[in-house]
């Protein structure tokens, strides 16, 4: 009597047809993983800028600053009291280390490619792309790696109204 110890033809078939099935549903839960990340990345920076907010208005009031104030060691330019919607005040509020060669005449259609977030600031609210509580002032935008600038980003308004707090968001849809 003869024993073979290997695997019949009909077993490989099973162990090939079950790791595709499993293959099949986790890749697509792996891909979106990127898509969570690059959610999370706009919505953090969003919290990030609001928490920065709150800490530009303690050091405004403590050194009674209408201009301008120390944030970390740099100084801070102060739009009707709210920082100014310009790329390098927005590195230093959110400590970001950014080339500051990011910016793209071509923004809307290249990928971010220089760094892990591309900025531009200083934007017109009515340049693009808009935002619908956005009615006035200047805009700065952050939007991750890989992705153009059009549905998954983060922004800060100064709406440059005296009272008028700066608007601070985020648009994911695209990510």
């Amino acid at each position: 009597m003869r024993h073979n110890n290997g695997f019949t033809l009909i077993e490989l078939v099973i162990v090939i047809i079950v790791l595709g099935v499993l293959a099949a549903t986790a890749i697509p839960k792996f891909i979106n993983l990127q898509h969570d990340a690059s959610r999370a990345v706009v919505q953090n920076i969003s919290g990030t800028l609001k928490s920065a907010m709150d800490f530009v208005n303690a050091r405004k009031e403590i050194d009674n600053a209408e201009t301008e104030v120390d944030y970390n060691g740099n100084k801070i330019t102060l739009v009707n009291g709210f920082p100014k919607p310009s790329a390098p005040e927005m590195r230093h509020l959110l400590n970001m280390d950014l080339p500051s060669t990011t910016w793209t005449p071509n923004w809307l259609t290249v990928p971010c490619d220089d760094s892990e977030f591309c900025i531009l600031g200083n934007r017109a609210y009515t340049n693009e792309p808009q935002i619908d509580e956005v009615t006035s002032g200047h805009i700065v935008f952050f939007w991750p790696n890989g992705y153009v600038l059009g549905s998954c980003f983060a922004y800060y308004a100064n709406l440059e109204i005296d009272g008028v707090s700066p608007v601070i968001g985020f648009e994911d849809s695209g990510c």
